[in-house]
């Protein structure tokens, strides 16, 4: 029989109240067996990854999709209550979370045993130099009031990057070499391997992304910076709020240890160049600033050369320690540390260091009050056991240096301090400008130092260290090394030359 309008219309009714019913059916199944979500707050999510890292060096404006997958191997199903950038609409990632896109999004089930994807983009514009060279953000999970939180991180800034995931990256080649084609940004940890070898030219800018630094395990480091074309280390952020904060740079170690009480987790710092068994280091026309540990030599160096040799080199604005040396070997010169939160130079554990025309200023001024002695030696260290342990400075001498600081006034504080257990067959200090007021200090490593003379800087103010007063006592005497010009390039008095890194002109 020819089909009629009337039977078509009939048919849709019938389809449509089959349609219907089925809903109803499925619904009333769903009510009976209703999904029902733990709220136990020990429930925690698990990710493919806890940092996502755009790691491509950007040529050209550009958009790129990562993925997250987010598990949860809970025995039961979980609401997460949110999940959102934590710099909200002003992040330059965004997500997208099965086709709904943040930056946040709420009240998204996941069944037990079941995983999500989330796909993370950014746009960057290498060429927009107010960009900072590391972009981030952090997504964030809640719950059951647990938060939980995943890092994104892309490259801001057309730069040669250095490291990634991870605290320890080594190089990629064993003999490498910096330039100063583009700045060179290292994030985490970059490792320079054994019996290998990293070197900077002159020029080059270096910009260390927080906790992150330079470990030269058991290898060789040259930076070869120049009078004029100095190698700078700092940090990342190029903004005028950054341009002079300390501790934004630096290696921190993370480890975990058992107490009473429990796991207990701590966060340890570490120089942001630490040379750990260096093999002939060396450090020329240096600029590094506003770190927390500028420079740190863990090692006894060689029976051919000093694990250091550091010349010409400007350490400050540490919020911690400029130099941090534990049983190291240096030999330098011409060097200028001022202005760390605690000592501008620690030289602990014994060692050997000879340093001439160095000049230790500790104006710090930056929020906290200083308690450390601007300059600080000692032979020995107390090991796990309890026991004092002898390490000794034979060898050590410090010729033409000024130890000062804004402290100096403090009747109860030594710019100064030294702690020998074993007496020295040659003084440490020779010609030196010294703040020394305990009366157990052992003057006889003292020869020809003045003790309570005021350094006549030009300003402390604006942190210039140069001498400008005439007067002799400033006249330093002979040098460990042939030094022919000060910090400045400029010459030195033959035969009495000045104390500090820079000459009387």
């Amino acid at each position: 029989m020819e089909r009629t309008p009337f039977n078509m219309e009939l048919k849709n009714a019938f389809l449509g109240f089959a349609a219907l019913w089925t809903i109803l059916i499925l619904g009333l199944n769903v009510g009976c067996n209703r999904l029902e979500y733990s709220n136990d707050p020990s429930y925690a999510l698990e990710f493919s990854s806890d940092t996502v890292l755009f790691d491509t060096v950007f040529t050209s404006i550009g958009s790129i999709t990562l993925p997250l997958k987010v598990y949860n191997l809970n025995d039961q199903a979980v609401q997460i209550e949110s999940i959102e950038l934590m710099n909200g609409g002003d992040s330059q990632f965004r997500i997208n979370i099965d086709g709904e896109v943040g930056p946040e999004v709420s009240n998204w089930p996941l069944l037990a045993g079941d995983s999500l994807w989330i796909f993370i983009e950014v746009t960057v514009d290498p060429t927009n130099t107010s960009n900072p060279f590391v972009l981030e953000d952090d997504i964030l999970f809640r719950t059951n009031g647990n938060d939980q939180s995943v890092k994104v991180v892309a490259w801001g800034q057309n730069a040669n990057f250095h490291g990634g995931l991870g605290q320890l990256s080594p190089l990629p080649t064993c003999e490498e070499t910096w330039g100063p084609d583009r700045p060179h940004v290292v994030y985490g940890i970059v490792q320079v391997e054994t019996d290998c070898s990293l070197t900077i030219l002159p020029g080059t800018q270096v910009h260390v992304h927080p906790g992150g630094g330079l470990l030269v395990y058991q290898s060789s480091l040259n930076v070869l910076g120049q009078l004029g074309a100095e190698v700078v280390f700092q940090g990342d952020r190029l903004e005028a709020e950054y341009e002079s904060l300390p501790g934004q740079w630096g290696i921190e170690l993370d480890f975990a240890f058992e107490t009473e009480f429990g796991i207990e987790e701590v966060t340890v710092a570490r120089g942001g160049i630490w040379l750990f068994g260096g093999v002939s280091c060396q450090i020329q026309h240096a600029i590094l600033k506003n770190g927390t540990i500028g420079l740190q030599v863990d090692t006894t160096g060689t029976t051919i050369a000093p694990a250091l040799n550091i010349q010409n080199t400007r350490i400050y604005n540490m919020s911690a320690t400029g130099l941090f040396a534990q049983g190291g070997t240096i030999d330098g010169y011409n060097n200028l540390i001022y202005d760390c939160g605690l000592a501008t130079a620690a030289f602990t554990l014994g060692g050997t260091y000879r340093l001439d025309h160095c000049t230790f200023a500790n104006y710090w001024s930056s929020g906290t009050v200083r308690q450390s002695p601007s300059v600080l030696l000692t032979d020995w260290y107390e090991d796990v056991n309890g026991q004092i342990q002898y390490r000794s400075l034979e060898g050590s001498e410090f010729n033409n240096c000024i130890m000062w600081g804004n402290n100096h006034q403090l009747t109860d504080f030594d710019e100064l301090v030294v702690s020998v257990l074993t007496p020295l067959s040659e003084p440490l200090f020779r010609n030196c400008s010294v703040d020394v007021q305990d009366e157990e200090f052992p003057l006889e490593l003292l020869e020809s130092c003045t003790l309570e003379a005021i350094p006549d800087f030009a300003s402390t103010m604006n942190r210039d260290f140069h001498l400008v007063s005439n007067n002799a006592i400033w006249n330093g005497g002979q040098s460990q090394f042939a030094i022919g010009l000060d910090l400045d390039g400029l010459p030195r008095s033959v035969g009495v030359p000045d104390k500090g890194c820079y000459e009387r002109q």
